[in-house]
């Protein structure tokens, strides 16, 4: 007679699988030759994230999504669930993927125009909306974020709880108001280099942080990050006009470093955050992990100073 756990075995070969795939891609690469059964379950890791680098790898991901000839399209809009754009994509393009990968809840588009790009007529947040997109996570160096007016009310910002802003703060500040209905947490640049703001310029953070959370009272946190000393001039002169225990401001080691929506990264710095509006006014913290979320001593990411 068999032993009764015998129908456990799969399952726990699909964690170990699992596991060696999530730990390293290349490896994931190979595990899916092992058997039709392994390929299953690895690619459904493969597909949850998608990173776009360059016209050559979404032209790949078009031609796999819409001629693959072992998976259907409803397959990688059930397992498609996040979407890193990292170049100037053309529209069309866009429109053509979130057509198919229509389950996407991460978005993260982080990149410099092209000077000579061709300026879509309607915003890609607007093109995103027709194909009946509905994000959670959105973090965006230009693309879904445009100046001078992102299009907040479109529906497809209805349902962003985590948004992170890496527009400078000279284009956010003169925004129309975000009014997003889920928003709970909002990241926003407030990088100025070494000069001091003046007092003008302080005045309208203020007033534009004033509006926004305002418009959105549901926002447990409004992180700011700056790129100097807590004790820098401009730095204080923002935390002395803002009275709202929802602000924080924080600077990261690693400015470069792409803030991508999904990532595990990312949640950590959300609950370092969290912690620090918990701790209340006055609060100073200094926090070490690396660029996954694991603690890392010695090493300096991030900051935090409560307003």
């Amino acid at each position: 007679m068999p032993p009764r756990n015998v129908d456990l075995v799969p399952d726990i070969l699909r964690i170990i699988f699992e596991i060696a795939a999530r730990d390293d891609r290349r490896t994931a690469l190979k595990l899916v030759v092992v058997s039709h059964l392994v390929e299953s379950w690895i690619d459904i890791l493969l597909y949850s994230t998608v990173y776009l680098y360059r016209q050559r790898t979404a032209n790949n991901f078009l031609r796999t999504i819409e001629t693959s000839p072992t998976k259907s399209r409803a397959f990688f809009a059930k397992h498609v669930k996040s979407l890193c754009i990292l170049f100037d994509m053309p529209a069309n393009h866009l429109v053509r993927i979130t057509t198919i990968c229509y389950g996407i809840e991460n978005i993260t588009t982080w990149f410099l125009p092209s000077p000579r790009a061709v300026v879509p007529t309607i915003p890609l947040s607007y093109l995103m909306f027709c194909q009946w997109l509905r994000p959670r996570r959105l973090s965006a160096w230009h693309g879904v974020l445009e100046s001078p007016n992102p299009h907040f009310a479109l529906p497809f910002f209805s349902r962003v709880t985590h948004l992170t802003v890496v527009s400078i703060w000279e284009d956010w500040t003169t925004w129309p108001a975000f009014a997003l209905p889920s928003l709970t947490h909002l990241s926003l640049d407030f990088t100025y280099g070494s000069r001091t703001l003046s007092r003008p310029e302080i005045e309208q953070i203020a007033a534009s942080l004033g509006t926004i959370l305002s418009a959105c009272p549901q926002v447990c946190v409004c992180a700011l990050r700056v790129d100097q000393p807590a004790e820098s001039a401009s730095i204080v002169a923002l935390m002395e006009r803002v009275s709202d225990r929802r602000i924080v401001f924080f600077r990261h080691s690693e400015p470069f470093q792409i803030r991508e929506a999904h990532s595990e990264a990312e949640v950590g710095i959300w609950r370092e955050l969290e912690r620090a509006v918990r701790l209340g006014r006055g609060a100073c913290l200094k926090n070490c992990w690396l660029g996954e979320g694991r603690p890392a001593l010695g090493r300096e990411v991030l900051s935090i100073a409560r307003a």
